[in-house]
């Protein structure tokens, strides 16, 4: 039996006084009724204001939308907001930008931004002053307005450090930090450069909104039209995880990591990333097997892209500039120049490897067959024929767990034939894919024959037969728990399998 959705009780009540308790600050009404807000937006509240407000019936607990009434006029809203648009003009030639609110309870369903209410607040180096003693975001950063992403970040640290010596107070590093996340956003740095030239020039609310707002303005109908921005606070998340250095796409002055898998989005600058890359670092980057550890917090953010003939809100997260940290391998140097001299032996060597990738499009070749056709041609010993196949967005995890048990490894077409005591696996190493398991055979010969003769698909369905001839016994997805695929590897080949030893996913 399913729960009945909560009543939505509509409160409007007068404040009577206030006071603090617990880092909060309570609101005694003249109804003798009360209502915990934040002390953020308390600071605001007065005696004789009216609060508009809605709360499920019986339940005390603070929603995030209120409408505070301070005089005719003037109003106070708080309320979590979606998608901010990008800038549009009105027909007095101003720039505005429009956001819908999130589950609006109050008859309000959009807030009204002029775009000069957006500059004051996110772009102005000293929030909260008149123009007059306005300092440049570059002037916070004491850099140049032609300054380099890595520039960019070595005068914020250095800053940083300054700042801390000698005690200053928090808002003067969160400044700091703005600066940086404003310049380090080309699309925000574009629009902020634009606006230092021409004050009048439109902005763009930065990663598209998504968060907790608080504003002061006039409502009109079912709009809230903003005068002033009070404070904001995006939608954020705390992240830890491996960030393998072949999945970055490198350009001049960045590196970008882009997973569709999980939407998410994080740009590494030159300092945070020393390793002097550039763009033909592409070429070969399927190479380098080693990962970064990075933590960073993260915000929503998004656009709207034409899918046929409809616009679709496409969101995801991207890592704040400021907020971004990054733990090196030890053995990072040597991933790099190993992969550097893998590809030039690709090049070097490139006749005998195209020869030989025709052949295993052809026929499984195993391993050792490769080593010695190589040793005649005098590829040096340490070159691993393995990568013969290997494509940029294969994972070397799933082929070296394979490894570790097999008697004998068969490369074909874009697979990797594994035979062990118990059985043969057929793997691709690739997200998306899956292990597809065998029973063990004592004509290996007879089981490549009839595999080179068909398909996944026909295997899964057994068509004439072909999974029984080739002792099919399931396939196992990689999916996104390797304890999970690891574990269910192991019941088929036979071998016990710790997964506490299990790396995190990347």
């Amino acid at each position: 039996m399913s729960t009945p959705a909560p009543i939505l009780v509509r409160k409007r009540e007068v404040v009577v006084s206030k006071s603090h308790e617990g880092g909060c600050v309570d609101c005694t009404f003249a109804s003798r009724g009360s209502l915990r807000i934040s002390t953020s937006l308390g600071a605001h509240v007065r005696p004789g204001d009216e609060i508009q407000f809605s709360l499920p019936d019986g339940d005390s607990r603070l929603t995030p939308e209120l409408l505070i009434r301070q005089t005719a006029k003037e109003c106070l809203y708080q309320t979590s907001i979606g998608y901010v648009s990008r800038p549009k003009t009105n027909r007095l030639q101003q720039a505005f930008a429009s956001a819908a609110v999130s589950d609006g309870r109050l008859g309000l369903t959009c807030l009204h931004f002029p775009c000069a209410t957006i500059k004051s607040y996110f772009y102005s180096g000293n929030r909260g002053h008149g123009s007059a003693s306005q300092a440049s975001l570059y002037d916070l950063l004491r850099a140049r307005p032609n300054a380099s992403p890595k520039e960019l970040r070595l005068a914020w640290k250095l800053r940083e450090l300054e700042l801390l010596s000698i005690g200053a107070p928090s808002v003067h590093r969160a400044a700091l930090a703005r600066a940086l996340t404003i310049l380090s956003v080309p699309e925000l740095r574009a629009c902020y450069d634009a606006s230092l030239n021409d004050p009048k020039s439109p902005v763009l609310f930065p990663f598209a909104g998504f968060g907790l707002i608080l504003v002061s303005g006039t409502p009109i109908d079912d709009r809230f039209f903003v005068r002033q921005i009070l404070t904001f606070i995006p939608e954020r998340r705390s992240r830890q995880f491996k960030l393998p250095l072949r999945k970055l796409d490198y350009c001049a002055d960045k590196a970008v990591y882009r997973d569709s898998r999980v939407k998410l989005e994080v740009t590494l600058d030159p300092l945070l990333l020393p390793l002097g890359f550039e763009p033909s670092w592409n070429r070969w980057k399927h190479l380098l097997e080693t990962s970064l550890d990075v933590h960073a917090e993260f915000v929503k953010t998004g656009k709207y892209l034409r899918q046929g003939n409809q616009w679709k809100l496409v969101t995801w997260e991207t890592a704040l500039a400021s907020r971004i940290e990054i733990n090196l391998p030890d053995n990072l140097e040597e991933a790099v120049n190993t992969a550097k001299r893998t590809y030039r032996r690709f090049g070097q060597y490139s006749s005998w490897i195209e020869e030989m990738r025709q052949r295993i499009e052809r026929d499984p070749m195993e391993k050792r067959t490769l080593e010695r056709l190589g040793a005649t041609e005098g590829i040096p010993d340490d070159f691993d024929v393995a990568l013969i196949n290997w494509k940029p967005d294969y994972d070397r995890y799933y082929y070296e767990q394979l490894l570790k048990g097999s008697r004998r490894l068969f490369l074909f077409r874009n697979e990797y034939l594994f035979e062990t005591a118990t059985s043969i696996v057929v793997e691709t190493p690739q997200a998306g894919h899956a292990t597809y398991l065998f029973s063990a055979t004592g004509d290996l010969e007879a089981f490549l024959r009839v595999y080179t003769q068909t398909t996944k698909e026909a295997i899964r369905h057994n068509q004439d037969n072909c999974a029984e001839r080739l002792g099919y016994l399931r396939r196992v997805v990689h999916g996104g728990d390797r304890q999970k695929w690891l574990a269910e590897i192991g019941k088929f080949l036979g071998e016990p399998v710790d997964c506490s030893l299990v790396p995190d996913d990347e």
